[in-house]
């Protein structure tokens, strides 16, 4: 069965003639009603009743008419895809990252429009752990995001410098502690919080705040492990210690940035990565350098003094 053949059976089927229809298809009519009377024989049913007037469906015409639109359809679906993957183009667009950098980053980057316009007709997001994202690149992802290095055999970019922030309670836990009210706070004072609540060691920054710690020889004096941002910033607002996180600001606390023994602000690495030969390569690359111009003014107030 070839589409040709159903491009006929449908433009008969909607001009009401085989006439009609063989001069829509710029065909000569017995050319069409040859055709026709194939794909019956074919099928095994009769598609349509030859009457003076033109022609008129049967019944299992009428069934196949409506798969036949199917078809034809999703023919020129593969073309317009086939077009957007030659040209280098998105037809969708898939954003793999951990759950907190899609809800503190990729959101109110598609929230914000981003500037290119035509990112891609489709956009879908994925939310994989820190430790298995960089494999969504091999299940249908076309770019991942992730506060962990990209493996050497991908593309990738750095796209920001997320600011580690110690989270405190309006009571000013840390107020005397090393801290410029509202802004900062140094590791020493951090050290002596009881307690310090972080997140498992298997995530990002709690691997940066250890690591910090441990260059300026300092431990801290008590820590609580909490395994969800959102409990462990609840945790601090509640007056149960200072959370330290990268996440967005919730429950009224107040952000201090945390600085490190050389008086530098802590922070955490932010990348994107996606495969290097993907179709759209380019596009993808120039969609990372726009998330990153984003990031760079989303946290821009966080990483000056």
């Amino acid at each position: 069965m070839e589409l040709r053949v159903l491009r006929y059976f449908v433009a008969v089927a909607d001009a009401g003639s085989v006439t009609a229809g063989s001069a829509a298809s710029h065909v000569s009519q017995p050319a069409v009603s040859r055709q026709l009377r194939a794909l019956e024989r074919e099928l095994g049913v009769e598609l349509l009743v030859r009457t003076e007037g033109g022609v008129r469906l049967t019944a299992a015409g009428a069934e196949l008419l409506v798969l036949a639109r199917g078809l034809l359809e999703r023919e020129a679906t593969l073309k317009r895809t086939a077009a957007f993957l030659a040209s280098g183009r998105l037809t969708s667009l898939t954003i793999a990252a951990p759950s907190t950098t899609l809800s503190d980053v990729i959101a109110p980057f598609l929230a914000a429009g981003p500037a290119r316009g035509a990112l891609a007709p489709e956009v879908n997001v994925v939310s994989r752990s820190t430790s298995e994202v960089f494999a969504a690149l091999g299940e249908g992802a076309d770019i991942v995001v992730a506060p962990a290095v990209p493996p050497p055999e991908v593309a990738s970019m750095l796209i920001a410098e997320l600011p580690v922030r110690a989270y405190v309670g309006a009571r000013g836990v840390l107020d005397g502690e090393g801290a410029e009210r509202d802004r900062s706070v140094n590791l020493e004072a951090l050290a002596r919080v009881d307690p310090l609540v972080m997140l498992p060691g298997r995530h990002p920054v709690s691997q940066v705040l250890t690591r910090a710690f441990a260059e300026a020889g300092l431990a801290p004096q008590h820590v609580q492990e909490v395994d969800s941002p959102e409990a462990a910033q609840a945790l601090a607002a509640s007056g149960r210690g200072v959370a330290v996180l990268t996440n967005d600001t919730r429950f009224g606390l107040i952000p201090r940035r945390v600085r490190d023994a050389d008086g530098s602000v802590l922070t955490m690495p932010l990348h994107a990565a996606w495969t290097p030969t993907h179709h759209a390569v380019d596009e993808i690359a120039a969609l990372a350098a726009e998330l990153r111009d984003f990031c760079a003014r989303l946290y821009r107030d966080d990483l000056t003094s």
